[in-house]
């Protein structure tokens, strides 16, 4: 599994925490899983939210709730930060998780998802970097 530090931020409000790579999280924008506690950090006790349905994996349909308002992220390495790119959030994950288009503009490349290894797209060929 590919884990990478990740920051949210919201207005000044900024939460950092390691968000699982997934590759089965497929959208047509960038979009962001984040659990309770770190929601409630970024949009207080009560978000304005949406009802979005959503097909999962295995081709179940769920109603899942969608902030309105969109979260900064950002990838945090000890050498750079890569970011921010705005995404929609769902509320009530167990864990972080970015989809596949988030991944992409933050230019991440997933080199073997289950050893955990990645890198920058600019880095393709010549640096592998290991997830937490």
């Amino acid at each position: 599994m590919l884990r990478l530090r990740v920051k949210l931020c919201r207005n000044s409000t900024c939460v950092e925490v390691l968000a699982i790579a997934n590759s089965g999280f497929i959208g047509a924008e960038p979009e962001v899983v984040i659990p309770a506690r770190v929601s409630e950090a970024l949009f207080g006790p009560s978000p304005k939210v949406e009802l979005v349905e959503r097909v999962l994996a295995d081709g179940s349909r769920v109603l899942l709730p969608r902030t309105l308002d969109t979260v900064d992220v950002y990838v945090v390495e000890e050498d750079r930060v890569a970011g921010p790119v705005k995404a929609r959030a769902y509320l009530g994950g167990r864990y972080a998780l970015l989809n596949d288009k988030l991944l992409g503009r933050l230019g991440i490349v997933i080199i073997d998802a289950g050893e955990g290894l990645w890198c920058f797209r600019d880095e393709i060929g010549l640096r592998e970097r290991r997830g937490y």
